[in-house]
């Protein structure tokens, strides 16, 4: 698999996180994992989303603040 996302994965995805998130965010992919990067309340809004999917926790999904690039970040492991 490759970390390469077509033009089209791109706006679908970003898309996606986008409507979740109800407001714009970034997304990148690196090494397998999906990062949307927004405000804190975007970041939480796709975290919940992804958490809301069963009781028990989703280990793939996390939140959290990157110092690196001083904003929030949604990861999402693949």
């Amino acid at each position: 698999m490759t970390d390469a996302m077509t033009d089209a994965q791109a706006a679908r995805t970003t898309r996606m996180f986008a409507e979740i998130a109800r407001e714009p965010v970034e997304v990148e992919k690196i090494r397998g994992t999906y990062y949307a990067l927004g405000s804190e309340l975007a970041c939480l809004r796709i975290f919940a989303k992804y958490q809301a999917n069963g009781t028990v926790h989703n280990p793939k999904a996390r939140v959290g603040y990157s110092a690196n690039k001083q904003r929030w970040f949604f990861a999402l492991d693949t």
